[in-house]
This record gives C-alpha cells, structure tokens and sequence, in this order.
C-alpha cells in the first residue's frame, strides 16, 4: 500500500512538473509574439550580429570615427608620460639609468602607448618582444642576461591563439601558451605574408575592457557597432543624394491628342538617345516630337540632425562628453564640470589600467631576462592634470585680489576677523594665514611710522628740513 502512495504521489509530481513547463512554454511563446518576431532588425538595419577580429579591423581601417573611437582613450592617457623611478634620490640607480638609456633607444613609451591603442581594435593585442638568446619565435626564451633587439605591436587581426594552459594547478591556467602571429613583408612594392608560432615568453599581452576573462578584452568599437554602421549609411547616402539632386529628373509626356487619334507615331529611340546626349554631354537641346519635357524638382534633406544624433549616442555610450569625443576646437568649449570629470576619468584609467596592466608587465618581463637591472621597488608616478593652469591660477589670484578689495571697502572686519577670511573662506591654512596678517601688521607699522615722519617734518621750519635733506643726501 505504500508503495502505490509512493508511486501515484511520484506520478503526480512529474505531471505537475510537466503542466508547469507547458504553461512557461506557452506564456514565453505568447511574449515573443507580441515582441513582433516578423522583424530581425540586425537584418533589416543591415547590422552585423557577433562582429570578428577582422570586423572591427575592416571598420578601424575604413572609418574615421571608429578610429577615433579606438584612440581617444590612450590618447588622452598618454599626453603626458609618467616617471620611472626606484627611490626618490638626486643620484639615478642602476635601473633608473638603464630604463632611461633603454627608453632612449626605443622610444619605450609611444610602443606602449601604441599597444594600448591597438588592443582596443579588437578584443586584445602583444607587444613582440625581440631577443638574442638565439632560439626560434616559437620556443622559450633561454635563460641567461639578455638583449633586447626590437619591439612589435600586433593587434587581434594578425594574432591567433594556438595555444592555453589547460592544467587548473598551474599558476598561468587559461592564458595563452603558443600564439600564431602573421608577419607582412614589403619589398619592392609587393607584400608577402608569413605566419609563426611565438612562444608566450616572448610576448607581452594586452586586453582592455575585461569581464569574466582575463586573457580576452571587448573591443572598444563593439558597443557603438552599429551606431558606426548607421553613420556609414548616413555619410554616403548625403553626398550621392546632393549628386543625384545635381542632375534633376525629367518627366516625358506624350500629347494625348496625339494618343485619342491614333496617329502617334514616336520615334522612342530617338527620343532616348537625345535625352542621354543632354544629360551626358554638353547638347542643350532636346528633340521631343509629341512629347513636353517636365523637371522634376529634388527633394534635399539636410543630414546633420541624424548624423548628430549618431554621435552623441557614441559619445554617450563611451562615457565621455560630447565635446571632447568631438576633439579639440569644440573640447575648448567644454564645461568645466565635464572637463574635470573627464581628467578624473582619464587619471583613474592612468593608475588603474596603463601602470598595472601595461607597464609593469612590461618592466617586469625586461627584469626576468635580465635586461633591465632588478631593483629594490618599482615608482610609476604620473603627473598631476587635474593641477591648474597658468590662466587658471592667473584667474584665481584675480578673485583673490578682489576679495580682499571687498573686505576693506566694506568694513567687514567687525563681522568677519581676517584671520577667519583667510583660513574659512580662503582655503589658507592657521599658519599661512597667521604669517600673512604679521606681514600686512609689519607693513602697517612701516607705513605708520613714515607717516608720522612725514608730519614731523611738516612741522619744522623750511631751514631745517633743508638742513637735513643736506645732509641725507651727503650721507
């Protein structure tokens, strides 16, 4: 009897289990029909759904805007170059001097501000490193002191994974073991493409915009995609319309009397030929016989709203204010919130992203082979933007001055004391402020004293006043 309980309360599970997925089934077919499933709009907007490596590159190659896209953020990361440094002493260690020498020799920081715009092509990118231990690309880096002959840069579109760490108890799990790197050769105008293998040693990774992954990135041109596509079609169709528009449609029109009586008789070769000669040639007549000629007025739409609009959804989509992404002469216009923000933004990209990602790495692979002498700690300090300019700090004296005129004048001295003004409303701090009102008391003494010189002097008599003159000026 149990049994039978077990097996019917079983049976009643599974067919409750069932009726429950029928009913989730059901409800989410409902939910796609009403979403209007008829319409792919990827296919109809001509979008492409999962974009490749040779997507984004085909879009960096092509479109200006998808370069900017690419090189905004290392560009304005790398306007300034951070210092290298072991310890903070006047005398350069061994290391300070050989990265300065080895930064003098390859210009260190424009192949890693180089790498860190061609990552962001696609998902990642290496930086080559060419040594002289004499093996093969595709096998380890020998031991021993190394030297470092050249540098390349590679974004995705010419690097292939061949190769990860499967083992999970190994320290570099997931990472690449072999990458396929393919090499362009130039000579005498033809171009010949080779591929190798390249040992994971003797390359430096690079991938921005992480998630779950740590070896592969999101391409920076993968979330404004589309909206590059739409920019495509609006930027092309403007100037074909404005060239079709040069040319205006004509209309030809047969008599219909001709037509009611039956005795038309055109010649619609001829008529055809004489239209392609106006049109193509400089002929301005027509021979039209039986048929008037119509213009057809075009019809001009001015592209900017849209294209506009496209821009800011990119810049938007970025995070970055609209004027910036738009360069330089409209940055000048920016807001002073939006520009201070995006100093923020790329200050934290600086510290958080280039030096631990790209440059440190970087250093330490050189330490490992030797090429650089190891030291006690590695500095990376990079300068201040957020520090103000010389019209910034000639406009705040500016407001000082006249601060201080308002203070005076208004004889607010019995509500405010000085030393409050300095330090409360100033930004100065008690000891600053203390110094400035001994100055201003000192100076005040000097003053009071002349003056009471002055009077004295006003009081003698002519002779003496001369008298002393004299004698001042003999002195």
């Amino acid at each position: 009897m149990t049994k039978n309980k077990t097996k019917k309360s079983a049976i009643t599970d599974n067919m409750l289990k069932d009726a429950v997925l029928n009913e989730l089934s059901t409800r989410t077919a409902l939910m796609q029909s009403l979403l209007d499933p008829r319409r792919d709009l990827d296919t109809e907007c001509g979008y492409t759904v999962n974009p490749r490596a040779t997507d984004y590159n085909e879009m960096y190659d092509k479109e200006g805007i998808a370069k900017r896209v690419v090189h905004i953020l290392p560009e304005e990361s790398w306007l300034v170059y951070p210092t290298i440094y072991e310890v903070e002493e006047p005398k350069d260690t061994a290391f300070e001097t050989a990265w300065r020498d080895l930064n003098k020799r390859f210009s260190l920081f424009s192949v890693l501000s180089r790498a860190d715009a061609l990552s962001g092509i696609g998902r990642f990118g290496v930086i080559l490193l060419g040594l002289d231990d004499g093996e093969e690309l595709d096998k380890p880096v020998k031991p021993g002191p190394r030297k470092l002959l050249y540098l390349r840069v590679f974004d995705e579109s010419v690097v292939k994974i061949q190769q990860s760490v499967i083992d999970t108890k190994n320290e570099r799990f997931g990472f690449p073991l072999m990458y396929e790197i393919t090499f362009e050769n130039t000579t005498e105008g033809n171009t010949t493409s080779v591929s190798k293998n390249v040992h994971y040693s003797r390359i430096v990774h690079i991938a921005d915009n992480k998630r779950m992954s740590e070896v592969l990135g999101v391409s920076r041109l993968r979330s404004v995609f589309n909206q590059i596509l739409n920019l495509r079609k609006l930027l092309g169709s403007s100037p074909e319309g404005y060239w079709q528009a040069a040319f205006p449609g004509y209309s030809l029109e047969i008599d219909p009397n001709l037509l009611a009586s039956g005795t038309s008789n055109l010649d619609s070769e001829a008529i055809k030929a004489s239209m392609q000669d106006f049109i193509n040639t400089s002929q301005r007549w027509l021979n039209t016989v039986g048929v008037s000629v119509k213009t057809l007025a075009p019809q001009i739409v001015d592209p900017t709203p849209h294209v506009i609009i496209q821009l800011k959804i990119i810049a938007i989509t970025l995070g970055m204010p609209f004027r910036i992404f738009m360069g330089t002469e409209e940055g000048k216009l920016a807001g002073g919130q939006d520009s201070k923000a995006w100093v923020k933004r790329i200050a934290g990209r600086q510290n958080d992203y280039i030096t631990p990602r790209i440059i440190l790495p970087f250093i330490k692979q050189l330490i490992e082979y030797q090429i650089l002498p190891e030291p006690e700690e590695i500095n990376v300090d990079w300068p201040d933007m957020l520090a103000p300019s010389d019209q910034e700090k000639a406009d705040v004296q500016a407001v000082i001055i006249k601060t201080l005129r308002e203070y005076i004048q208004g004889d607010v001295q019995a509500i405010i004391a000085p030393k409050r003004l300095l330090v409360d409303f100033m930004g100065y701090d008690e000891e600053q402020a203390d110094m400035i009102i001994e100055e201003v008391m000192a100076e005040e003494e000097l003053n009071e004293e002349a003056i009471e010189e002055d009077n004295l002097n006003e009081n003698l008599p002519d002779e003496i006043v001369k008298d002393e003159d004299s004698k001042n000026k003999q002195k």
